[in-house]
């Protein structure tokens, strides 16, 4: 049934597509393929530039995956990810799809995430499944769970994670559950063993885990926020709306509360903190 509805598609939409056809756009109005302006549908191919003015535009790509641009929104379009580049941009993404923004790159393989462009940080929505962010270098950022909304900010500097919460240990290592950015990352460092159950905060050198799922950060400064270490295993941390915080290398991180309307969906989903 896929294939029908791609040739479809193919055989009705504007031929644009300077390569392979990837997908397709649809618009109930008009919006600027490759600077050209189209009504309607138009083939995609690897690089293809996608205008929205009034309208929204839905992609539709081969893989299965389906990009919403909002209207006023651009963005460049390949066969595993979206640049978003003005606007924002609503992912249901399968086969690991993503949308990079701002040097971030936003993946949930069968979630639905949420991206909004702003003058100098990104807003990261989480409309249902988890949410994967990792920075230029892969490193992972932050995992944003569903209604939750985070605001990245890249930084200039050197590679520096500052991260907050309750120091724990697993398997012999050191882990910490960040309360902003929703990673447990490893700590590692002298003195560690003397903190195990205090919240904590750290600074260092970050870099990616072995499997790639979370950071592990060399910790040059340490900050002890509670004096008494909890007795048992440390909880998972509530995320507390309004914090400020660096986070990531490059990156400050805003927890947003509020509401964040889906693209192409009727309703409001309500982005919120639930403990």
């Amino acid at each position: 049934m896929k294939k029908i509805f791609v040739v479809f598609c193919t055989a009705l939409g504007t031929a644009f597509a300077a390569g392979p056809v990837i997908g397709v756009a649809v618009s109930q109005g008009r919006l600027e393929v490759n600077k050209t302006v189209v009504d309607g549908n138009a083939n995609l191919s690897a690089g293809t530039s996608v205008k929205t003015s009034a309208s929204t535009s839905m992609l539709h790509l081969t893989n299965g995956s389906n990009v919403a641009l909002d209207r006023e929104s651009e963005a460049k379009i390949f066969a595993d990810h979206v640049v978003l580049e003005r606007g924002a941009g609503q992912l249901a993404g399968k086969n690991a799809y993503a949308v990079e923004a701002m040097g971030f790159r936003v993946t949930g393989d069968g979630a639905q995430a949420r991206v909004d462009m702003k003058k100098d940080y990104i807003i990261v929505a989480a409309l249902s499944g988890t949410v994967r962010v990792t920075d230029g270098n892969g490193i992972p950022v932050a995992n944003v769970t569903p209604g939750r909304a985070l605001g990245l900010q890249p930084t200039s500097g050197s590679a520096t994670s500052t991260m907050t919460g309750r120091l724990g240990q697993e398997n012999g290592r050191f882990v910490l559950p960040d309360e902003t950015s929703g990673l447990k990352v490893e700590l590692t460092g002298k003195g560690l063993d003397r903190e195990i159950g205090r919240r904590i905060e750290v600074s260092g050198a970050p870099k990616a885990s072995a499997d790639r799922s979370t950071q592990v950060i060399e910790v040059a400064r340490l900050n002890r926020l509670t004096d008494e270490p909890v007795p048992g295993p440390a909880p998972s941390p509530a995320p507390a709306a309004g914090s400020w915080a660096a986070l990531g290398v490059f990156t400050k991180t805003m927890v947003f509360v509020g509401i964040a309307t889906a693209i192409a969906i009727p309703t409001a989903v309500i982005i919120s903190q639930s403990n």
